[in-house]
């Protein structure tokens, strides 16, 4: 699998990076695959890892009074659990694979040097984790009670330095 040319085609490393920390990143990535109907991430979980769907379609589903609500539906070139890594909250959804899934697994740790490097990285994460809640909201009306109330750009870069300092 080319890792690196998987990274450069998601919009949300290729509009962030520069070649060198794609190349960076690629290097501190690792291919997963999970069965149909395997969750990859869980609603209230911490969060450690993220993925960029490679192959397959994942449901993103969060609870509700009536049970649980599928809110959203994911194809290759997309990525799941973004907003937990970058701000260190609970994840705000569970995501299932819907058939078998091919993704690229990303750490903390594997962010952890280009955020060192480049300070103003942060900025920019912050700026594609606010659009993806934006895009959430504008599927769900009452996604705040899901969302995790991210805050603006300047809050969740701040709360995503102090995450990676410390």
């Amino acid at each position: 699998m080319d890792v690196r040319g998987v990274l450069n085609a998601t919009a949300f490393f290729n509009t962030i990076l520069s070649a060198e920390e794609l190349d960076q990143l690629a290097s501190a990535t690792r291919p997963v695959r999970f069965k149909r109907g395997q969750v990859l991430l869980r609603q209230r979980d911490l969060g450690t890892v993220m993925y960029v769907l490679v192959s397959g379609t994942v449901t993103v589903s969060v609870h509700a009074p009536g049970g649980d609500e599928a809110v959203a539906t994911l194809e290759p070139g997309e990525v799941v659990g973004e907003m937990a890594v970058i701000t260190g909250e609970r994840r705000s959804a569970t995501v299932t694979a819907k058939r078998k899934v091919t993704a690229l697994e990303i750490d903390k740790a594997a962010l952890a040097p280009l955020l060192a490097a480049e300070p103003k990285l942060a900025e920019r994460f912050a700026e594609m984790v606010e659009q993806r809640h934006a895009e959430l909201a504008a599927h769900d009306r009452g996604s705040q009670r899901w969302s995790g109330g991210a805050g603006d750009r300047r809050q969740l870069a701040a709360r995503m330095t102090a995450y990676y300092s410390g």
